[in-house]
């Protein structure tokens, strides 16, 4: 039955690589918006994702980092080091606020740690040093080179002018960039002791469960609220998705629905035009139930066949996109494509099932009468 399919459809090759490249359309237009809503939220959490700390001391009452407010006092910091299980606790500033490049503003997410802290900083340097001067800055790369700006020149933060000394990677998103700053510095800004912090990063020792180490840390600081990466993570992307992200999940769920209603059309389409094929089937003797079974197959074929080149395509696109646009991350997820077969073969199902009563009922003598 499958090779009959096959070689039906490949009888009116043309039609079918039609058929199979409306479906890859859809496809490509299912995954790279859903791409673009998922690198958004990846964008917004990439500092949290790209730093080596299990857990995340934060004041009580906060959950995330966005559009929240968290001030730890420096003795905290120390507290946390002196837990057992820890190997490191790194102690963040962090502010929202805009940051002045050529003259053109452009909201940032503000991080500073010490300059001896085992981490905290940029995870990648294209450029220049991690350590900063009181009166430096390291800005993402690609931002820089937007506005033609590069080592040693000056950008401005809450009025205070500071010199490029880095430029880091993978810190340009849509919406937000991510910034470093001198932590004496931002504390000035803050009005805080430059040993506080808004964050505490801890780095458990190695073998030591995060869960046990989690428990401990709750009974030092009980007044702290304590998370893991990954519910941090969580809890950000949560936020993200009540603030600004709106927009985007509508646009991500209209072209969803587009692109299914364009399968089953195209589906349902090429299944009518091949009814003489099909009568054909009848007039030679193929049973219903043989005759259902090709347009099944064939259904299923097309949009096999249009879903790899779908997926292929939404991918080389992805990069492209990243290419020229590198604030705009298209992020495939292979959970969510996996998630997406079902209903893909259901929308198929349906969109050939809905024309076989008429199919059914073709009179074979049409062939002839041809």
């Amino acid at each position: 039955m499958l090779k009959l399919a096959i070689r039906n459809l490949l009888h009116d090759r043309g039609r079918f690589l039609i058929s199979a490249s409306g479906i890859a359309l859809a496809i490509v237009l299912i995954l790279v918006m859903r791409g673009i809503f998922a690198g958004s939220e990846e964008h917004a959490v990439a500092y949290v994702r790209n730093q080596p700390a299990a857990l995340w001391l934060m004041q009580s009452g906060v959950e995330n980092m966005h559009m929240s407010t968290s001030i730890l006092a420096p003795q905290t910091v120390e507290l946390a080091a002196q837990v057992e299980g820890v190997d490191a606790v790194v102690g963040l500033l962090y502010a929202g606020g805009a940051v002045d490049l050529a003259g053109q503003p452009a909201y940032s997410y503000i991080f500073a740690v010490d300059a001896d802290a085992p981490f905290g900083g940029p995870w990648e340097l294209a450029e220049g040093r991690r350590a900063l001067e009181f009166d430096e800055v390291i800005v993402d790369a690609d931002l820089a080179a937007r506005y033609g700006l590069g080592l040693g020149d000056t950008v401005r933060i809450f009025e205070t002018d500071l010199r490029i000394a880095g430029l880091s990677r993978g810190t340009f998103g849509i919406a937000t960039s991510i910034t470093f700053v001198n932590k004496q510095q931002l504390a000035q800004w803050m009005g805080v002791p430059p040993e506080a912090a808004s964050y505490i990063l801890i780095r458990p020792e190695a073998g030591y469960l995060v869960g046990d180490l989690a428990e401990r840390l709750k009974q030092a600081i009980p007044d702290a609220n304590l998370l893991t990466q990954e519910e941090f993570i969580q809890s950000d992307k949560q936020m993200i998705r009540q603030m600004g992200a709106d927009i985007i999940r509508a646009m991500n769920l209209v072209a969803y629905t587009v692109g299914m209603l364009v399968i089953g059309l195209t589906i349902y389409t090429a299944t009518l035009e091949r009814a003489r094929e099909f009568a054909v089937l009848k007039a030679i003797g193929a049973t219903s139930g043989r005759l259902l079974g090709v347009v099944f197959a064939q259904a299923f074929v097309s949009t096999l066949l249009g879903g790899l080149l779908g997926a292929a395509l939404a991918w080389v696109l992805g990069q492209v996109i990243g290419g020229v646009l590198p604030e705009m991350l298209v992020l495939l997820e292979p959970d969510y494509l996996l998630a997406q077969i079902p209903v893909v073969l259901a929308v198929t199902g349906l969109a050939a099932l809905i024309p076989t009563g008429r199919i059914l009922r073709l009179d074979p003598m049409t062939v002839f009468r041809e």
